[in-house]
């Protein structure tokens, strides 16, 4: 029997568009956190694959829907932190990141509402979920890290904290490798030695 590969990307929904000033600018949180703001309340699991398989459809026709549909699907979505891991299959994984780099617009709540704005960044592509997921928890410390040299105060990295890992709570293992220096977009170590063979092959 024939075991199905796949890649499991890691991306984030980023939002250029700033929402309404506040009266006094001074109470507005940092650029950082305005253009990571969490999802509008309409996106879910079933529209953003729509949209995804959209962009596929534009950039690749019929040939990138065909090969990527069966295999694709979203295994984590948080609204609150715009974070996604999304399974495709590991033969047409660049086809798949290739389109969610033209992705750029998202579809309003209803037919009349104007379009949301988006950049979707792709952080990383692993072999399995479960370093996908320590990926997801590495940077909401890191992110943790970067409120407290903002100035931030203890209760407020709380609240940060459990909006960002949450919902992965009990998923994935405490390792020391959260805390790594640098980014890695793809990542070798999960990977056997016949998968690197297949893609050097490729």
């Amino acid at each position: 029997m024939v075991r199905i590969k796949h890649r499991y990307l890691l991306f984030n929904i980023l939002y250029p568009n700033p929402p309404q000033a506040t009266a006094l600018p001074s109470s507005q949180p940092p650029s950082y956190i305005l253009f990571s703001r969490p999802s509008p309340n309409h996106l879910t699991s079933q529209l953003l694959i729509s949209s995804i398989r959209s962009s596929i459809q534009s950039v690749f026709g019929d040939y990138g829907v065909s090969v990527t549909q069966s295999g694709m699907r979203i295994v984590y979505f948080s609204p609150g932190t715009s974070t996604v891991i999304l399974r495709v299959p590991r033969a047409h994984f660049r086809l798949v990141w290739a389109s969610l780099t033209f992705m750029d617009t998202l579809p309003g709540a209803s037919r009349n509402d104007a379009p949301v704005r988006c950049v979707v960044r792709v952080v990383r592509v692993s072999g399995t979920i479960r370093k996908s997921e320590e990926e997801v928890l590495r940077r909401a410390r890191r992110e943790i890290v970067r409120a407290k040299r903002e100035g931030r105060d203890a209760d407020d990295h709380q609240g940060v904290l459990q909006n960002l890992v949450g919902e992965n709570k009990g998923k994935g293992r405490a390792t020391s490798d959260w805390l790594r220096a640098g980014e890695q977009v793809l990542d070798m170590e999960d990977l056997d030695e016949d998968d690197i063979m297949d893609d050097v092959s490729d």
